[in-house]
């Protein structure tokens, strides 16, 4: 779960092989806001601020994400309907990133002035079919008109064990589902970049626009699993903080990495190592999980294993081509506008 979200920023210092990985502007504030409001009072909040969503007795999980237009996506490159689908689907995603099922959801719609209730309906069209699609009903909500449009999607969750991003243990390995780096690409295609021969857009353009949360790749993993999260904002940026709420040196081959139809040729046409061009992305919304390595060679989904924890200070190691280099995630605060 977090505060804020969502823009690629470029140029945040990640880690080399050596090299500790420092939180990103974000991070940080999510962190001091964290420190203001502190611990909640009593025994029904089990698990605040600084996973994927918050855990409450006895089995309740909640999340929320907040989409603007011209922050997270523009009108001109994002059609309704996708929009309203994907403000749900990355709180399911949450919701899944935490082993849970969902339960329902209430969305809260600020339209701009010249919005009209055609375009309203077109977002609800896109919810309702992501609704459908996950088990996840839209129960309640309000709209109003703002200065441009902003949907926020609050998602409720049952888990019989909630799985958390603090629980890696040393000689785990860590492993990913699907594959990475699409949305990305699809995000740079829409904003304009020529595409590579071969290349299939609408592919690419889908994954960036209808995420689909992995709730059944989540049931799959949860009982071998010892950490958690879905990869919102890239694999270097959520493997540090997993590393970083686990208290362990996590490290990631970026050669590993398992690139999606396409990726190879956008990443060649900017001239960027694939790897680390998948890493830095986002918005891909695959699960990262830390297991036993022989639970990980019998595991009923398929997974890529990417990495491995290992003693140490809490932080990120990156390996293999592309390590070196400065590389960046999603950070919700310093990034420019990009497309849904």
């Amino acid at each position: 779960m977090n505060l804020l979200r969502v823009m690629p920023a470029k140029g945040v210092q990640m880690a080399s092989a050596t090299t500790a990985c420092p939180p990103g502007r974000e991070f940080a504030l999510i962190e001091r806001l964290a420190a203001r409001l502190g611990d909640p009072p009593g025994d029904v909040v089990l698990t605040g601020i600084g996973d994927d969503a918050a855990v409450l007795a006895p089995d309740l999980v909640w999340t929320c994400d907040l989409l603007v237009e011209d922050v997270h996506f523009r009108r001109g490159t994002t059609p309704l309907d996708d929009l309203g689908w994907k403000a749900l689907a990355v709180n399911v995603s949450d919701i899944a990133a935490m082993a849970a099922e969902p339960v329902a959801a209430l969305v809260a719609v600020a339209v701009g002035p010249d919005w009209t209730e055609d375009d309203v309906d077109q977002i609800y069209a896109g919810l309702a079919g992501c609704a459908t699609e996950t088990g996840c009903p839209v129960v309640g909500g309000d709209v109003s008109r703002g200065p441009a449009l902003v949907l926020s999607v609050t998602a409720l969750g049952r888990a019989g064990r909630p799985v958390l991003r603090s629980g890696a243990r040393v000689g785990d390995v860590v492993a990913v589902t699907g594959a990475l780096g699409g949305s990305e690409a699809g995000r740079l295609l829409l904003e304009g970049l020529a595409p590579p021969a071969g290349v299939d857009v609408d592919h690419l353009a889908r994954r960036h626009r209808r995420p689909v949360p992995r709730l059944a790749e989540a049931r799959a993993l949860a009982r071998q699993a010892h950490a958690l999260l879905d990869v919102s904002d890239g694999v270097a940026a959520d493997a540090r903080r997993l590393a970083e709420r686990s208290g362990v040196t996590v490290v990631v081959d970026l050669d590993r990495l398992p690139l999606d139809a396409g990726v190879e040729a956008v990443a060649a046409a900017l001239g960027r190592v694939p790897g680390a061009f998948t890493a830095t992305g986002g918005e891909d919304y695959e699960l990262l999980v830390t297991l036993d390595p022989a639970a990980a060679d019998t595991l009923p989904v398929p997974t890529t294993v990417i990495g491995r924890v290992e003693p140490g200070p809490a932080r990120l190691e990156l390996r293999g081509r592309g390590a070196d280099a400065t590389l960046g995630g999603w950070d919700h605060l310093t990034a420019p506008a990009a497309s849904t």
